[in-house]
């Protein structure tokens, strides 16, 4: 399908971008033009989010002791921002520099590293990769912490070469893991009990322990020096080839499944002329032809926090945040758990009958009537807004919340039978039988919906 007017790529845009969008949301970045739509979203900075850090600032304290309270903070988060390009990204590395609860242990470790991801989301790629490095969570997950210069540990010089900066096989050799490994040693983690009651202790920092560091000279990707670790990320990310791998991530995760070489060069180009920037990389990808042609449209399967959150976030039900990761589980994601290093694996993988079903009980869930907070007002949600006078005015309305309208006649016709039709449809007895409640549900499970 091509997307044909403004108004359907900037929902488009914002699909790819965030994690669902009110009316309202949709309206504030419709009257800006796709440009000003893509220069707000890549400047976060600049939109007020304080409201929305003064209701996560008590879960941020639970957080750091509880895994649970852990989870709600980020899925609150994902239901309220008004920055939702950073969170997308920060959802992105959290997937790309995959780190694990069940390893880390410590729940205050994950809610640094979240901080982090996201302090560094858009900026440039040698600085995050050497915050990722020196990450108390990281050090923990790839063992870096045990890397001392008498038993070098090559675990995360390993995956920092093969999933994080270059690709498997690409550039390096198995002498330069080592090397890199070298360079990587001596680091450890200071961490201490912010009270005597907390179970635990809460990352201040990394040091370097000279005793411990191999201070001789390495030989990483054919450039020779006595490197520390800082040495080494940048090294790593002067290559062409790490522009090219992290490209490719980038247009994969907002507009096409395969990028051709022109399209990677072009945002490598964006990367080495502002400095590594992701920022500039992300600017290409979003206002590129690609980004609204036929084969960037709705290829993309939804994660299960991203179809979770969306959902959430469309119907105004933040409150149900704190126990959203349930949710996730049920259709085979917890954020703080990837399966290993890689990630997960994405795509139809996603798809199974025991998930789809999963997806099906939180759509019932979500439109269940009577639970405030956890279930949507269908019937006040259209009140509101004043679509009351006709099946097809209740149809369009939810359609255009949900898949942006994007539906054949054929199944908008069967939604306003769903309703009694053209001739049979009364607001009042639809809201009492539940039929309003019923046709938000077909909408939330119709394939359309978990595409983005």
């Amino acid at each position: 399908m091509a997307l044909n007017g403004e108004r359907a790529k900037i929902r488009h845009l914002l699909r790819r971008t965030g994690f669902g969008a009110t009316p309202a949301e949709v309206e504030e970045y419709v009257a800006l033009g796709l440009a000003g739509a893509v220069d707000r979203l890549l400047a976060p900075e600049q939109v007020d989010d304080s409201a929305v850090e003064a209701i996560l600032a008590p879960i941020r304290v639970e957080a750091l002791q509880d895994r649970q309270a852990l989870l709600a903070l980020w899925h609150t988060r994902l239901a309220l921002t008004r920055r939702p390009l950073l969170e997308k990204m920060t959802y992105l590395w959290h997937d790309h520099f995959a780190t694990g609860v069940r390893k880390v242990g410590n729940p205050s470790f994950m809610l640094v590293q979240n901080e982090t991801l996201r302090a560094g989301a858009l900026g440039r790629f040698r600085d995050l990769l050497l915050a990722v490095t020196r990450d108390p969570a990281m050090m923990v997950w790839l063992d870096n912490r045990q890397n001392v210069a008498s038993a070098p540990n090559e675990n995360y010089a390993r995956e920092m070469l093969e999933l994080f900066t270059l690709g498997e096989g690409v550039a390096y050799t198995e002498r330069d893991v080592k090397e890199a490994a070298r360079a990587l040693t001596g680091w450890k983690i200071v961490a201490e009990k912010r009270d005597p009651q907390d179970d635990n202790p809460y990352p201040t920092g990394v040091v370097i322990t000279p005793k411990q560091h191999d201070d001789r000279a390495k030989t990483v990707l054919g450039r020779t020096g006595r490197w520390g670790d800082e040495d080494v990320m940048r090294i790593i990310s002067e290559r062409p080839e790490c522009a090219a791998y992290i490209g490719r991530k980038l247009w994969q995760w907002f507009a096409v499944p395969d990028p051709t070489p022109a399209m990677i060069a072009r945002t490598s180009a964006a990367y080495f002329a502002d400095d590594t920037s992701i920022r500039s990389m992300l600017r290409v990808v979003l206002l590129s032809n690609e980004m609204y042609s036929p084969a960037a449209y709705r290829w993309r399967i939804q994660s299960p926090v991203e179809y979770v959150a969306g959902t959430l976030r469309m119907l105004g039900l933040a409150e149900r945040g704190g126990k959203a990761f349930r949710d996730t589980q049920a259709m085979g994601q917890v954020l703080f758990d990837p399966p290993n290093v890689g990630g997960w694996p994405g795509g139809e993988a996603w798809v199974n009958s025991n998930t789809v079903l999963a997806r099906a009980n939180f759509a019932n869930d979500v439109t269940r009537i009577g639970r405030p907070g956890q279930s949507v007002d269908v019937a006040g949600m259209l009140r509101a807004v004043g679509a009351t006078a006709s099946a097809a005015q209740v149809v369009d309305h939810l359609l255009d919340l949900v898949v942006g309208g994007d539906v054949d006649s054929g199944t908008r016709g069967v939604l306003i039978e769903h309703l009694g039709g053209a001739n049979h449809f009364n607001f009042a007895q639809a809201e009492k039988a539940g039929t309003l409640q019923g046709v938000l549900y077909l909408i939330l499970t119709m394939p359309l919906a978990h595409l983005s």
